[in-house]
């Protein structure tokens, strides 16, 4: 199977204009992808919780982090970008409640989706991007 290889080019950012996008976790793949994301002219929140050095970072780095589901409740794309053992309990207690129709979830992995730990409710899409690469070569 011969990979497709998407560049700039292919890219529509218009599409995102009006949109905010949160990213839950500011871990390796939250922080690059959440910097990718402003980099290229997108608005990103970031869900971290406070007290962690991923919360500091992201202060460091430019953002304003709030709870998950402030960002969840704020976002119209959000991302989650959590570790897969905790994705489970926190997308049922901080994320689902906080989704409206027409959102989006993503996930960069596909495990808790396949076992039904992350089930988008009623008119909220699902999407798996799936980086080749622990986030310090994603950025």
């Amino acid at each position: 199977m011969t990979a497709t290889i998407y560049y700039d080019s292919d890219a529509n950012l218009e599409l995102l204009k009006d949109k905010t996008i949160a990213i839950l976790g500011y871990g390796s793949q939250g922080h690059a992808q959440a910097q990718n994301l402003r980099d290229s002219g997108c608005n990103v929140i970031i869900g971290q919780r406070p007290g962690s050095a991923n919360y500091d970072l992201a202060v460091e780095h430019g953002f304003e982090p709030m709870s998950l589901a402030d960002a969840t409740s704020q976002g119209d794309l959000v991302n989650v970008l959590l570790p897969d053992e905790v994705q489970g309990d926190i997308y049922s207690n901080q994320i689902r409640d906080n989704l409206s129709p027409g959102n989006i979830i993503m996930c960069s992995h596909g495990f808790n989706v396949h076992f039904g730990q992350v089930e988008a409710p009623e008119g909220v899409d699902t999407l798996l991007v799936a980086p080749k690469g622990p986030g310090h070569l994603v950025r």
